[in-house]
């Protein structure tokens, strides 16, 4: 993790014991997480004529924290010199805090000084986020609804399947949204499936997406239903649209959303085929549409867990703000599950779901994959074929892409029972043009 340092030093005059002031200092914008530590003398010792020696207390000086706006943090008096902050779990005695840019301040506390002044000097640390790629489920249910599962077993079992993020989606409601636990290596994030008999929607990523009951009883009161939901915050995803048992049947051309659920776990393959075949022809017609894919987990089952499919996002952080924003701009792909094949794609600093120059080349690496597999790179032009041999389990290519209006990959693996769907998918890059 890259890293940026200031060092600050702050000399207090005995006539300012027993008082309380700030030291402002600025941080930087992309910061993950806050180090803090600070130093100064605060005992000194004096061997006497007898062999003893004698240590003397002559300063104590307190810490408290305010991040930007002033806004309180937490303190540890005097107990520690070294803290942490960030939006995962801060050091005890501070609150967890997303590192907002601007101006914090630490807080001296001068209880105790010595006559001669004492000199502290203060060290941050600030660790820059860093792109990484998080796995994780963004259609799961509870006991809260029509689930077997409670949220702390969902959570158990996201631990042992190595997953780095949840999103919880019962059936019209959004209480659980406020009993979501903290786990450590694991975002819970919001969420709740607007569910009607004409189509399901997810509205994720905020507590409370609306206030009045979810019933409606017409196409306009559905659309401000979604639109309410909208204005809050919410990211809002038609989830299984060509089900033909609980598709969308509001009209996908006259919806207001902002990704699809291109893959759903409880829905036959051939179905889910229907609606990626639907969106390719839409990327085809000059449309750019963020796709994800989700378990639609109800309860433990033969073939039936958690992130199966998967959806990976390139994110800047495991926050609940950077996962959702990453995963509305389709910097993602999704695979049949969290040990299924991986893919990563740049252009310059651009990568999948991203609009790109048509001078630009695309840089693709594909790993865990098996003999076999065949990756395909897909455009409005046509298909590239590229089959994997024995021993390969990585393979890097780059493309032009000059004659295209996006470009996507899949790979098809024959020993995965995912039927008429790839392996895994990735979100296009679209090349810039005048297209909507």
């Amino acid at each position: 993790m890259d890293t940026k340092e200031l060092i600050f030093q702050r000399f207090i005059k005995k006539e300012e014991e027993g008082t309380y002031f700030p030291i402002e200092f600025q941080v930087p914008e992309h910061v993950e997480e806050l180090e803090l530590s600070y130093a100064y003398t605060r005992l000194v010792q004096k061997d006497l004529e007898n062999g003893e020696t004698v240590r003397t207390e002559i300063n104590i000086v307190d810490l408290a924290v305010c991040g930007a706006g002033n806004r309180y943090i937490g303190s540890s008096g005097s107990d520690r010199n070294h803290i942490s902050i960030s939006p995962y779990g801060s050091s005890q005695g501070f609150a967890p805090s997303e590192i907002e840019p601007g101006v914090w301040s630490v807080i001296v506390g001068a209880y105790k000084i010595a006559e001669e002044g004492c000199k502290v000097e203060y060290r941050v640390v600030f660790h820059q986020k860093q792109r990484r790629l998080y796995k994780g489920d963004t259609h799961l249910h509870t006991i809260g609804s029509d689930g077997n599962c409670n949220l702390e077993e969902l959570a158990l079992i996201a631990e042992k399947e190595g997953l780095d993020y949840l999103i919880i989606t019962d059936h019209n409601n959004y209480a659980q949204n406020q009993q979501l636990p903290k786990v450590k290596g694991l975002t819970m994030i919001p969420g709740c499936e607007w569910t009607h008999y004409k189509g399901h929607a997810g509205l994720l990523g905020i507590k409370r997406p609306f206030d009045s009951p979810f019933c409606v009883n017409s196409r306009a009161e559905m659309a401000e239903k979604l639109e309410e939901a909208g204005g809050r915050g919410a990211r809002v995803v038609l989830n299984h649209p060509f089900c033909p048992n609980c598709g969308w049947r509001w009209g996908m051309e006259d919806t207001k959303y902002d990704l699809i659920e291109v893959w759903n776990g409880a829905t036959p393959p051939a179905i889910n085929r229907k609606c990626l075949d639907w969106w390719d022809k839409q990327l085809k017609e000059g449309k750019r549409i963020p796709v994800m894919g989700g378990s639609d987990f109800h309860r433990l089952g033969y073939g039936r867990m958690p992130a199966a499919p998967c959806t990976c996002i390139y994110s800047w952080s495991r926050t609940e703000a950077d996962l959702i924003e990453a995963m509305a701009a389709g910097h993602s792909f999704v695979t049949y599950g969290p040990d299924g094949p991986m893919a990563w794609g740049e252009a310059g600093d651009r990568i999948f779901g991203d609009v790109i120059s048509p001078e630009d080349e695309v840089h693709f690496h594909f790993w865990n994959l098996w003999k076999g597999d065949e990756i395909r790179l897909i455009s409005d032009k046509g298909i590239e074929t590229f089959e994997m041999g024995e021993r390969v389990t990585e393979f890097r290519l780059s493309k032009k892409v000059q004659r295209f209006q996006y470009l996507r990959a899949e790979i098809r693996r024959e020993m995965v029972p995912t039927g008429e769907m790839p392996a895994l998918l990735t979100n296009p890059f679209y090349i810039k043009g005048d297209r909507t």
